[in-house]
């Protein structure tokens, strides 16, 4: 009796185990059936090889639904149409954008949906979502030529890394040893050398010192010589800025003379040259009338008495 009262008990305990589940399943399934969603398409013009029904669509890196569909936009066959759907609720703005991202190191390409500006209206469903180029698809871009430069730095690298080239290095090598040992071999010499320079230097700089002194010297000596030659120097300066007047003023009187000064050379010059003629001759008779009035006045006014008066 015992044996049959343990195996009803765990029994019914199994059976209300059972009995729980079923309930929560149901629970589960109406809690699910009481979220809506809106549908949403965005259209790619890269590749979307990765992308698989199903895959999350997160909304800021939040998962806010999933993938319905992948296939060829039947408008352009050169785009490729992802239909996607996400809870209601969720803001996708007029601006959001649809981006292509990897889901985790391991591999898995899901949906990224930008946020956009909350100044922008919403977005009504059943729109297209612009889609564009995401780091992935960038990358994807640019593998083949990040892929031929790879190629390339290699094979540098292989030509860099000839036979030659290690010979070369090889007897760099050798011959920075055998330098290092030679100055090795003479650090006493190289150390006198250096004490040598040591005391030039020091040598150098009294000297140096000295030759302050010199100057110093030499300054208070030549003081006022000096200031009187700079006087001397302010005052030629001075008289050589009059003179570059000066002939500045008479350049520009010769320039503003010019054409009276070759009308006078031309014309004007020949008639003074004849006036002047005509006033050395009019001088001569000026003399000669002078000297007759000192010798003789009255002959001069009255003329010769001897002839008489001539007759009425």
């Amino acid at each position: 009796m015992e044996t049959r009262a343990r195996h009803l008990a765990v029994g019914s305990f199994v059976l209300l185990l059972l009995a729980g589940a079923f309930i929560f399943v149901l629970w589960a399934a109406k809690f699910q059936g009481q979220v809506s969603y809106n549908a949403y398409y965005a259209r790619f013009s890269g590749s979307v090889s990765q992308l698989r029904v199903d895959s999350t669509v997160n909304f800021g890196g939040i998962p806010v639904g999933r993938v319905t569909d992948v296939r060829i936009d039947p408008d352009d066959s050169a785009l490729a149409r992802v239909d996607f759907q996400v809870r209601a609720g969720t803001p996708l703005r007029v601006d959001s954008q649809a981006t292509l991202e990897l889901q985790s190191i391991a591999g898995g390409v899901g949906m990224s949906l930008s946020r956009g500006s909350s100044s922008q209206p919403l977005l009504p469903p059943g729109s297209e979502v612009p889609a564009a180029a995401s780091a992935l698809e960038r990358l994807t871009r640019q593998a083949p030529d990040l892929v031929a430069k790879i190629d390339r730095i290699a094979n540098n690298l292989n030509a860099m890394l000839s036979r030659e080239n290690q010979q070369a290095l090889t007897d760099t090598l050798n011959n920075l040893r055998d330098l290092s040992k030679g100055l090795k071999d003479r650090a006493p010499e190289i150390d006198a050398l250096i004490a040598d320079s040591n005391a030039a230097v020091n040598n150098v700089g009294e000297a140096g010192d000295e030759f302050r002194k010199l100057a110093s010297d030499l300054q208070k000596t030549l003081g006022p010589a000096a200031r009187e030659a700079q006087k001397a120097v302010d005052s030629f300066e001075k008289m050589a800025k009059s003179f570059e007047q000066t002939s500045d003023q008479m350049n520009a009187m010769v320039a503003e003379n010019r054409e009276p000064l070759k009308q006078f050379s031309g014309t004007a010059l020949y008639e003074a040259t004849d006036l002047i003629a005509q006033l050395r001759d009019l001088v001569a008779s000026m003399a000669r009338i002078s000297q007759e009035l000192e010798r003789d006045p009255a002959r001069f006014f009255l003329s010769d008495r001897s002839k008489g008066v001539p007759a009425p």
